[in-house]
C-alpha cells in the first residue's frame, strides 16, 4: 500500500514536471506563439516564434513608418552600427576614420587643452556640457564651462563658482546634444553654424549675415558642416587652447595621434582638431536602442506596449510629421521647414531659472541669426533619443520630463505665444492608454543605455576627464 501510493506520488510528479518543461520558454506578456512557422516564409518574422499578435502590430507599425518614412522605407529610420564609418553623414571635406574618432574622443574629454580668462586653466572641456550621462546634454539648464565647478552624478550640481558670475562661461540657452547630430547639416538651435559645400539650410543667407565678422559666425568662412564650424567657433567661444602653447603641439601622444588620424598632413591645427571632434561626435549614435535594434533585425527587443507607443508615435499622435529621419530630429537633406519650427517654448526665464540674462536675438531663434521676420522664435527640432537621461528639455529648459514635453504637445497651447506658430502644432487627442503606450516608446524604446562606450576614462595631460575642478575630481572619482 505505501509503494502504491509512492508510485502514484511520483506520477503525479512527473506529470507535473511534464506540464512544466512544457511551458518552458514562453514568454510572460505572450510574446511567443506555439507554432513559429504560421507566417509566410517572405516574413522576417517567419521562425520567430512571435505570438500572431505581436506579429500583427509589428505588420500595423511597418505601414505606418513606411507611409512616414523620408524614403518610403523602414530604412528611413535606421542608423549604422559602430562601426559601419562609410554610413554615417559626413562632411565631403571630412572623410570619417577610426583614427579621427579616437583622437576627436580624447581631445573632446580632454582638460588640458582649456586656457580661459581666470585661474581655473585645465579644469573644463567640451565634454563639460556634452557628456554622456546627460545623453551628451550638460545634466543642467545652462551649460557651465570655464567658472563652473561640481558635477553630482549626471552633471546637475555644477554651479558657478562664487564670485565668477561675471566670468564664467555660461550659455544663454539650453545645451543641445551632441547625440546623433550626424543627422544634421548645421548647428546650434538656430542653425548658425554650417556652410558646407553643396549645402541646403544656410546657402541663400548673405555672408555679411552667415559669416559676420569679429563673431564665432566668421567660422562659417572655412567652408563647412555644421558639426566642424561649431568646433571651430566653440575654441574660441569656450576659451580652449590651439595656440603655440597647446598641449596639443606639445605631448608625444596627441603629436602621434595627429598623424595617425591625418597621415597626409595638415595646415591648420584649429581647423584639423576641429575635424577630428566633429568625426568622433558623428559618430555618437543611440544605435543600441531597442527601437533601432528592431529595425536591425531584432524581433523581441521591444516590449508589446512599446511598439504600441510606436504605432501612436508615427500614426494618431502624429509624431513623425516633425521629428523623423534615423534621429527622429529631421531627414537628410531637409528643407528649412523640416528643420526648424515654432511649437510655443518659453525661454530660460520662463521657469525663473536663469544665470545671467538673455538677449533678443536668442529669444528669436532662427529669427535672431537670419534677420528674417518669418523665422522669428523658430527653433532647431531636436532629436528623441535618450531622453530619459536629462530633465532639460526645450531650448529654454522649459520643461523637466518627457511627460510634460508630450502632454503640452497633446494640449496644442503654446507657453509663449507668437505669430510663426507652425501649423502642425494643434490639440491632439490620445485615450489614457495611447499617451502611456508613446510616453513608454518615448522613455524605453528610444533609450540606448551604453552610451558610456562614447567616453572615456583616461586623456593624454593624465587630468581628470571631463571636468578637472577640485568638486568635480571628488564627484568623478579621480584619483589625482
Amino acid at each position: 500500500m505505501f509503494n502504491m501510493s509512492l508510485s502514484i506520488s511520483k506520477l503525479g510528479f512527473l506529470f507535473a514536471l511534464t506540464i512544466l518543461v512544457q511551458s518552458c520558454g514562453e514568454s510572460s506578456n505572450d510574446t511567443f506563439h506555439e507554432n513559429p512557422s504560421s507566417f509566410p516564409q517572405t516574413s522576417r518574422y517567419y521562425n520567430s516564434g512571435l505570438d500572431p499578435e505581436v506579429v500583427k502590430s509589428f505588420e500595423e507599425l511597418e505601414t505606418l513608418m513606411i507611409a512616414a518614412s523620408p524614403d518610403g522605407t523602414l530604412a528611413g529610420f535606421k542608423m549604422p552600427t559602430d562601426t559601419e564609418y562609410e554610413k554615417i553623414p559626413a562632411d565631403p571635406k571630412n572623410p570619417i576614420t577610426m583614427e579621427k574618432i579616437e583622437l576627436g574622443k580624447l581631445i573632446f574629454h580632454e582638460t588640458g587643452i582649456t586656457a580661459g580668462i581666470s585661474n581655473m586653466k585645465n579644469t573644463w572641456s567640451c565634454a563639460s556640457c556634452h557628456h554622456a550621462k546627460a545623453g551628451f546634454k550638460a545634466g543642467i539648464s545652462q551649460g557651465i564651462g570655464e567658472g563652473g565647478q561640481g558635477f553630482g552624478n549626471a552633471g546637475e550640481e555644477r554651479t558657478v563658482i562664487p564670485g565668477m558670475e561675471g566670468i564664467a562661461d555660461v550659455q544663454p540657452i539650453a545645451t543641445p546634444t551632441v547625440l546623433n547630430t550626424a543627422y544634421q547639416e548645421v548647428m546650434l538651435w538656430n542653425g548658425q553654424f554650417g556652410n558646407q559645400l553643396n549645402g541646403i539650410i544656410n546657402s541663400n543667407i548673405n555672408d555679411d549675415i552667415l559669416s559676420t565678422e569679429s563673431t564665432p559666425k566668421t567660422a562659417n568662412k572655412f567652408g563647412l558642416s555644421g558639426l566642424e564650424t561649431q568646433v571651430i567657433a566653440g575654441f574660441g567661444v569656450h576659451r580652449l587652447d590651439v595656440s603655440e602653447t597647446s598641449i596639443l603641439r606639445s605631448n608625444s601622444s596627441y603629436i602621434e595621434l595627429f598623424n595617425l588620424a591625418f597621415p597626409d598632413g595638415y595646415d591648420d591645427l584649429l581647423v584639423a582638431t576641429s575635424k577630428a571632434i566633429a568625426a568622433y561626435e558623428r559618430s555618437i549614435l543611440a544605435n543600441n536602442s531597442p527601437f533601432q535594434m528592431w529595425l536591425q533585425g531584432q524581433n523581441v527587443s521591444m516590449s508589446y506596449d512599446e511598439i504600441e507607443g510606436a504605432k501612436v508615435f508615427f500614426g494618431k499622435a502624429r509624431c513623425s510629421n516633425c521629428h523623423t529621419g534615423p534621429a527622429l530630429s529631421s531627414p537628410l537633406g531637409a528643407s528649412e521647414d523640416e528643420m526648424f519650427m515654432s511649437v510655443g517654448f518659453g525661454d530660460l526665464d520662463y521657469n525663473n531659472d536663469i544665470i545671467g540674462s538673455i538677449g533678443e536675438s536668442v529669444r528669436l531663434g532662427r529669427g535672431g541669426f537670419t534677420q528674417d521676420a518669418s523665422d522669428n522664435y523658430k527653433f532647431k527640432i531636436p532629436t528623441l533619443y535618450n531622453l530619459k537621461d536629462t530633465s532639460v528639455f526645450g531650448h529654454g529648459a522649459s520643461f523637466r520630463t518627457i511627460r510634460e514635453v508630450v502632454e503640452y504637445k497633446l494640449v496644442g497651447t503654446p507657453q509663449v505665444d507668437n505669430p510663426n506658430l507652425d501649423r502642425r502644432f494643434i490639440p491632439i487627442e490620445l485615450t489614457t492608454k495611447e499617451k502611456e503606450e508613446l510616453i513608454l516608446f518615448l522613455e524605453g524604446a528610444l533609450y540606448d543605455n551604453a552610451l558610456f562606450r562614447y567616453s572615456t576614462e583616461y586623456v593624454p595631460s593624465k587630468l581628470c576627464p571631463l571636468n578637472n575642478d577640485a568638486l568635480s575630481k571628488l564627484d568623478l572619482g579621480c584619483d589625482n
